[in-house]
């Protein structure tokens, strides 16, 4: 589990819910400061009396309401994941909202769905409430925040629910078409496609809509937009081209396109090398674990008087126990080779009973894949 305040790839570790990470990425300081920066103005014209430290106060009250929004929508998620047997890995807290990573795909249509809509249903729960919050205080400034608190927890949730990647909506929408059709990718295709859609529909609302009421947009708006437009963009795209390679993928077997391999204990001398022919071999520690590789260039050229007592490990490379692979075929066993190959240099096969039975290096596999398409 990691540690509080540890620095993960998403970013910094700032606490746990149910013994899972919330992680909280520096890009965030920039949607605060943008937030800050936009609300300063409004609240010193809706509340005029108040002074520059209340306001400033206020201002910077405004992007940690949304974190909390954004917090409740992803908590929302892990809890429906977790009641439907996909628990959740790791809440992630960034500029664009945040997104939660679950242990397992979702295995059903219904619960993709439910677990996506859970999401925006808590933050339409949160503007009800802020609205109510709103009629119960005297305060101006505590009104204008409750009404913020409304308002931004109900563009989140109603934007959320479009229907387009990476969106929740679009989620929902792959959900229909794999009930639909039965086939999940091209649920994830629609969905992709949708986001794509969505993205083009931001750039001609946020800047098609000043032109039409006789003005022009701010610099801040056009930035906003396109940037805005552009991450939905990407991440709608990254799904339709995920949808294809997971379809390539289907039936592949890496076995048939692995380099043969053997195992062999690493305190092994090179002569025990000698019986293993053409195929690679893999190195085994003492704890049985994945160890190293023999290069066979290297191996080649240890001479025959000095085979006998020189180590394996004096012609291997070092590979992390994290290298082996024990799924074979389909989408799921080349996403998780793409995994492993972010931290080793190739993916050793193993099967249960058979033991190590070849490595494939990341080349290869994209050969392969490119091959079927």
């Amino acid at each position: 589990m990691a540690r509080l305040g540890q620095r993960t790839p998403s970013g910094w570790v700032i606490g746990h819910i149910r013994r899972v990470p919330v992680i909280f990425a520096p890009s965030w300081f920039v949607m605060a400061v943008i937030l800050g920066i936009v609300f300063a103005p409004a609240i010193t014209r809706l509340v005029p009396g108040a002074g520059t430290v209340a306001t400033v106060l206020a201002a910077a009250a405004v992007p940690l309401m949304l974190l909390l929004g954004v917090l409740a929508h992803e908590l929302a998620h892990g809890m429906a994941g977790h009641a439907v047997g996909s628990p959740p890995r790791e809440y992630v807290l960034t500029l664009w909202g945040g997104h939660t990573q679950f242990v397992t795909d979702m295995r059903t249509p219904g619960a993709s769905a439910l677990v996506s809509i859970v999401g925006p249903l808590a933050n339409a729960v949160l503007a009800v409430i802020s609205w109510a919050a709103n009629g119960w205080t005297d305060s101006a400034m505590a009104s204008v925040l409750w009404q913020i608190a409304a308002l931004s927890n109900g563009v989140v949730a109603v934007f959320n629910l479009l229907p387009g990647y990476p969106l929740d909506g679009g989620r929902v929408l792959e959900a229909v078409v794999w009930k639909v059709t039965g086939d999940r990718l091209t649920g994830l295709t629609v969905a992709g496609w949708g986001g794509r859609v969505v993205a083009a529909a931001v750039v001609l609302v946020g800047l098609g809509r000043p032109f039409l009421a006789g003005f022009r947009p701010t610099i801040f708006t056009v930035l906003w937009v396109t940037l805005l437009a552009g991450y939905l963009w990407m991440a709608s795209s990254e799904a339709i081209t995920s949808a294809r390679a997971r379809r390539s993928a289907a039936g592949l077997d890496l076995r048939q396109i692995a380099e043969p391999a053997v195992a062999l204990p690493a305190s092994a001398p090179v002569s025990a090398a000698d019986m293993a022919g053409p195929r690679r071999i893999v190195l085994l520690g003492d704890d049985g674990r994945v160890s190293g590789l023999v290069d066979p260039a290297v191996l080649g050229q240890v001479p025959p008087e000095a085979r006998p007592t020189t180590p394996l490990t004096a012609v291997a490379s070092v590979l992390p126990p994290s290298s082996v692979l024990t799924q074979m075929v389909g989408a799921s066993a080349v996403a998780a080779a793409a995994h492993i190959a972010r931290t080793s240099p190739v993916i050793v096969l193993a099967d249960g009973q058979a033991g190590v039975v070849g490595v494939l290096t990341v080349r290869t596999l994209e050969d392969a894949l490119r091959r079927r398409r």
